[in-house]
């Protein structure tokens, strides 16, 4: 089964090898000089003890104006890419049977299909795993600067530069592989994998993964200064952004302020951090820490190896029952 397996899967294997080169030609020289300025305007040392004094400020804001758009820019056109990879392997793999004929062959010799299919599922899916650890760690290499300030909670970083992107992968696969089964088309198969992923990850990403964990209430001083660059930092200490899920003014008794207050606070000017003060208001953050980052990947990443062992379960035993 393992000669096999390579003989109809080296292509996409070669293939993937070429990804991780590509990946890596594109984004390992820009990293470079991502740390390069990184170094240059001081930005780590800022980050140990403070963004206030000594233009640390300045420094991390013109940093961030450099390089952030554009290390989410990059990392937005390989979004994609996990969905594409599991749809197209996982839809071949009983698809391209089924065109070809060649199940006929392929089911009528010692090996039982079931035990067939579940031998290529655990070859293919293994590759998978290499390739997309490999693009993670590259994408986790390039972007770790940028992380260091604006934290790793970002869509572009949460998505790409750990667990969860093996996740998604191997769930697009599956999703893939099922479609093969039940549309018996290599082409049509793949659209309708590569939909179900985005229908399944869309709402995790904007909705569900944010409620992983009960989220952290602190209530600041309403001109607090919380450090880092951008909605996504809120450091819990210096140099560890997490991710702000809301925040606003708030009275004595924890309500948001009214309109007609806002109005007349953003008329003060220079005034205002007396005049904020003098009400007794407070700045409430809603986050999540940053230390959470990893417990998050895995929870997001067992989310869809889950998923996908389901659908993988489900296709052996239609597999099983039908006749062909």
């Amino acid at each position: 089964m393992i000669w096999v397996t390579w003989r109809q899967h080296r292509a996409q294997a070669f293939a993937g090898l070429a990804l991780i080169a590509l990946a890596a030609l594109v984004f390992l020289p820009y990293g470079r000089a991502i740390r390069d300025a990184y170094a240059q305007h001081g930005v780590g040392p800022c980050l140990v003890r403070g963004t206030g004094g000594d233009g640390c400020q300045s420094a991390m804001t013109t940093f961030m104006e450099q390089f952030n758009g554009v290390a989410n820019h990059l990392l937005t056109w390989f979004t994609p890419i996990p969905g594409l990879i599991g749809a197209i392997v996982g839809a071949s793999l009983l698809g391209r049977e089924y065109e070809h004929g060649t199940w006929r062959l392929a089911w009528t010799q010692a090996v039982p299909r079931t035990r067939w299919l579940t031998a290529k599922v655990l070859l293919v899916g293994l590759g998978i795993m290499v390739i997309t650890g490999s693009l993670s760690a590259v994408f986790g290499w390039f972007r770790s600067p940028v992380d260091h300030v604006s934290g790793r909670f970002s869509p572009g970083a949460f998505d790409l530069e750990g667990l969860s992107l093996t996740g998604y992968t191997l769930f697009a696969f599956a999703a893939g592989v099922l479609a093969g089964l039940l549309i018996r088309r290599t082409v049509p198969a793949i659209v309708a994998a590569f939909a179900a992923f985005m229908a399944v990850r869309l709402p995790v990403e904007y909705w569900l993964r944010q409620r992983y964990r009960p989220p952290v209430t602190r209530l600041l001083s309403p001109t607090g200064h919380w450090g880092g660059i951008g909605p996504m930092a809120v450091p819990t200490t210096p140099g560890t952004p997490g991710w702000i899920l809301d925040q606003g003014l708030v009275d004595k008794t924890g309500h948001p302020i009214s309109a007609v207050l806002q109005t007349q606070i953003s008329q003060r000017g220079s005034a205002a951090d007396a005049y904020l003060r003098g009400l007794g208001l407070h700045l409430k953050v809603v986050y999540q820490p940053a230390n959470r980052f990893w417990t998050f990947q895995i929870i997001e990443a067992s989310l869809f190896v889950g998923l996908a062992a389901a659908l993988i379960g489900v296709g052996i035993g239609l597999l099983h029952r039908r006749s062909a």
